[in-house]
């Protein structure tokens, strides 16, 4: 059996075309001025930079990452002091939990209703058969996982007044959403604090606050899924650029590769002929929500979705057979770099 976990470093996340094109000049340039900061830093398991701009940069980036903490230690699955653990660990519901894990929480129920499961933040039972949450990866039977599949119905969760209830025996996990809600806080808070430009990678989730200081758009590099370079760049102001995909972790055994993302009405890895989804959107939780739904979802389904919702966001699909779909609007933002063997414009 043959395992491969891959985690997403800045140098080759999506924002490798911004910091790699700019590394060269800034070893050239003398220390950065109190109104710019660049500040990197781990957390929610993943490696993560926020270069910003503004009066007094480095502060602010510094109470940026008091905040990350703080919502980790809120949302975290495995800290036993996390009100998302204490949840997944409770004999007696409801469960009163922070405002901001029940707002999420909340968000995450409804976008499962809207795309029909293909976004479920209580899958993590099957997840954890499936050995992602402890790295003991295993192919589970089909009689486990229909055993399993009823604790991971989203319509057996509760939110009101008094907190959270759900089934026994039921796991909520908000890691689909939970860097996109954190980059959003994070650009507030900046923002708050007088920054006027910045980017934000958190492993591999884009977002950016305004333009670059000179005015011009952020060139966000796009991951490739195939390995490899970016395989281009898309340019932004003032949104997210957040891609879900199956070479970020997977395992493989007796020739079958299976990904951490999952077809939650099946229990089983999602083989759709996909590589990697990205999402073009104003809000970063909508954006990182839809980067997993959309990919579980598939192509044909993606399409529709984004039919019925296209001033909501853009999005990129990446096929297994290196070809790309993209919405039109993405055309004369987006510069291929790689050789992509087929160019679909959808409108």
């Amino acid at each position: 059996m043959k395992f491969i976990i891959a985690k997403k470093y800045l140098p080759f996340t999506l924002a490798a075309l911004f910091f790699i094109s700019c590394s060269k000049e800034e070893t050239a340039k003398p220390a950065p001025s109190p109104s710019e900061n660049v500040k990197s830093f781990e957390a929610m398991n993943t490696f993560m930079t926020i270069k910003s701009y503004g009066p007094n940069a480095s502060e602010a980036n510094d109470s940026a990452e008091v905040l990350v903490q703080q919502l980790e230690s809120l949302l975290s699955t495995t800290r036993d002091s996390s009100h998302i653990y204490k949840l997944n660990h409770s004999e007696r519901y409801p469960v009163q939990v922070d405002a901001k894990v029940k707002k999420l929480a909340d968000f995450s129920l409804e976008m499962a209703k809207e795309t029909d499961g293909a976004l479920n933040p209580v899958l993590y039972p099957i997840v954890h058969a499936w050995g992602f949450t402890t790295e003991n990866y295993r192919v589970p039977s089909d009689s486990e996982i229909q055993n399993i599949l009823p604790l991971t119905d989203y319509n057996q969760v509760k939110i009101s007044e008094t907190g959270i209830s759900m089934k026994p025996g039921m796991m909520m996990d908000l890691g689909a959403v939970g860097k996109g809600y954190t980059g959003d806080q994070i650009l507030a808070l900046l923002k708050s604090k007088g920054m006027t430009s910045a980017i934000l990678d958190l492993g591999g989730n884009v977002q950016t606050l305004g333009c670059k200081k000179d005015g011009k758009k952020w060139k966000v590099g796009i991951t490739n899924p195939w390995d490899g370079p970016p395989i281009g760049g898309i340019e932004v102001c003032d949104m997210a650029v957040i891609t879900s995909g199956g070479y970020e972790r997977f395992f493989e055994k007796e020739g079958n590769r299976y990904i951490h993302i999952f077809d939650g009405k099946k229990g089983k890895t999602v083989e759709n002929g996909l590589s990697a989804v990205t999402i073009i959107a104003k809000s970063g939780l909508y954006a990182d929500a839809l980067s997993t739904a959309l990919f579980v979802m598939g192509e044909e389904s993606a399409i529709e979705f984004w039919k019925k919702n296209r001033n909501k966001f853009q999005m990129l699909l990446l096929r297994e057979d290196k070809s790309a779909i993209y919405t039109n609007e993405l055309e004369s933002v987006i510069k291929f770099t790689y050789n992509i063997n087929n160019r679909i414009v959808i409108d």
